[in-house]
């Protein structure tokens, strides 16, 4: 079994834009058919198709290019190869409706055999992403001649908890007597008393 040309030219592409993905930039067709050497008219519907089916976002205009819809390792190879190839029938018996056209079909063993190994293909491809493919993602940059340089990551700092806080000193708590409740106090007091009340509270 051979993939199309039209599936390593998107994994191609997608690739590309896992490496661009570090710097925060936008990616253009110009760039990956330079760094690939592959046609732009190729490029221009593989993009398309890629924005279709929501695993890359294009942006219009002079400045304009395309990301990732998600994170590298969000995204399977296998899911990628699902949607680039028409079909997966390995041999003729495979394709719906022709499974009677071959003399030997009911005592075949090869179609189960060929099934089970398509399946092993595929499960294999969905256990690896775009992240997984890249093995060193500076190394393909300098091959693909992307610039990380420009790439600068920022810490994202917490609130400091209610229990990290300084806590403040508690003021005194000042309580002042009303001139009615005084004058109360004054008026039962005895004379010497009274005098020292009045005299404190001036």
């Amino acid at each position: 079994m051979r993939l199309t040309t039209y599936t390593d030219y998107t994994l191609r592409v997608l690739m590309f834009l896992a490496v661009k993905h570090q710097t925060g930039e936008l990616a253009t067709i110009d760039e990956i058919s330079r760094s690939y050497q592959i046609s732009k008219n190729h490029l221009m519907k593989i993009v398309h198709q890629l924005s279709l089916s929501g695993l890359i976002v294009t942006v219009r205009g002079r400045t304009g290019g395309a990301h990732l819809a998600k994170e590298p390792a969000q995204i399977s190879v296998g899911q990628v190869v699902r949607l680039c190839e028409p079909d997966f029938a390995l041999v003729e018996c495979h394709e719906p409706g022709k499974e009677t056209h071959c003399a030997v079909w009911q005592a075949c063993n090869l179609k189960s055999g060929f099934r089970r190994a398509l399946d092993a293909f595929l499960m294999e491809l969905d256990r690896m992403t775009l992240a997984d493919a890249i093995t060193a993602p500076s190394v393909a940059a300098s091959l693909l001649g992307v610039e990380l340089g420009n790439f600068k990551s920022i810490p994202i700092r917490a609130a400091p908890s209610p229990a990290a806080q300084p806590k403040t000193a508690a003021r005194p708590k000042v309580v002042r007597a009303s001139p009615a409740r005084v004058a109360a106090k004054t008026a039962s007091a005895p004379r010497g008393a009274a005098r020292k009340t009045l005299k404190s509270q001036a």
